[in-house]
């Protein structure tokens, strides 16, 4: 099982047992113009049963919509975490080295 993700909403604790699996469902799930939806589909699989009725609370509208900045920020959140921290940067050459 993977170490549970928490991510606190003002008072609220949110816990996600996201895996790598999850996250590359959520990636491969996204459209040019769908991100809100996949990310909540993936935050709503993801999310411990006792933070489920707090999610929802959070994350939904009284229409029953996901309120798309929360969302993408709880998302945000999560993802990075699943990244392991690793830093990833653009190494560029060295114009002074010639060959």
């Amino acid at each position: 099982m993977p170490e549970p993700i928490i991510v606190a909403v003002g008072d609220e604790e949110l816990v996600f047992n996201a895996t790598d699996e999850d996250l590359n469902n959520l990636i491969n799930a996204q459209m040019p113009n769908d991100k809100i939806s996949p990310t909540f589909n993936f935050l709503s699989r993801t999310v411990a049963q006792e933070s489920k009725e707090a999610f929802k609370r959070l994350c939904l509208n009284a229409d029953n919509k996901p309120r798309g900045v929360i969302v993408m920020q709880i998302g945000g959140i999560v993802t990075n975490e699943l990244g392991g921290g690793v830093e990833i940067t653009l190494k560029k050459p060295n114009k002074s080295l010639k060959a």
